[in-house]
């Protein structure tokens, strides 16, 4: 038989037949007086052997060693190594494995949360901002979501619901856009006294939020993937804004060290 004859009879591809060959799984027949593969019934029946397996489930890197053990006499009520029972666990596991990503994809949708962003952060995200908030951001302020969805832990996602419900009960969102209005208006050569002023009102319209705040957490070595975070949050800032913004965290960081451990 030539390849195109199995291939059909097998309901495969000429190219799956090169490529069980180029995997040691089906040997080279040899070839007719006119350069033809010349495939025999033992041929046939091992491509069809392969394509029972691989509907199974085997990897086909695996179905050597499979096919070995059957005719080993491995059964279905063989051994521990019964291939399987090896097969049935690997199935449970990426059943399961689907469950929870389904899960997953349910909680997106039935929240309306961004599929981008880790469940828990795109959570607290929503408490913090709107549709239309996250609609209207920038190419620079969407990477940095991105960043910090990789980079939060759980502490981290827990203050920020914490802030998001203090931020409901007890801070001036008017004042707070006022002066991320004013921040991003600061030029680079701003004289210390604007930015000190600067620096003071923030604390104090974010005086509110610093109860929320996790000592732990801000007084620890950062993370590589906060350090990221940092990086691109100050994107597009120039020296001015980027020392105010240090400036207020590093404030942050003072009053939590003074609090009792």
């Amino acid at each position: 038989m030539r390849s195109s004859e199995v291939a059909r009879i097998a309901g495969v591809t000429v190219r799956t037949l090169r490529h069980y060959h180029a995997l040691g799984l089906l040997p080279e027949p040899p070839r007719s007086a006119n350069g033809y593969r010349d495939y025999a019934p033992a041929d046939l029946a091992r491509v069809l052997r392969i394509k029972r397996l691989a509907s199974l489930g085997f990897p086909l890197a695996s179905i050597g060693e499979v096919m070995a053990q059957v005719d080993a006499g491995a059964s279905a009520d063989g051994p521990a190594t019964d291939p399987l029972a090896e097969l049935d666990r690997e199935l449970e596991q990426e059943i399961a494995r689907l469950e929870e990503q389904r899960r997953v994809i349910a909680s997106l949708r039935a929240e309306r949360l961004r599929p981008d962003l880790p469940v828990p952060f795109g959570q607290a995200l929503r408490l913090l901002a709107s549709d239309e908030d996250l609609a209207g951001l920038t190419e620079e302020e969407r990477d940095t979501l991105v960043i910090a969805g990789h980079a939060y832990g759980a502490d981290d996602v827990a203050e920020l619901k914490r802030v998001a419900e203090a931020l409901e009960d007890s801070l001036d969102a008017s004042a707070v856009a006022a002066l991320k209005a004013r921040l991003e208006a600061l030029s680079a050569d701003a004289p210390e006294e604007e930015r000190a002023g600067l620096v003071a009102e923030a604390l104090e319209a974010l005086a509110p939020l610093i109860p929320c705040f996790s000592r732990d957490n801000w007084l620890r070595p950062p993370t590589e993937g906060e350090l990221m975070l940092e990086e691109a949050s100050r994107v597009g800032m120039n020296a001015a804004q980027r020392d105010v913004i240090a400036r207020i965290e590093r404030a942050i960081e003072s009053l939590l060290d003074g609090q009792a451990g």
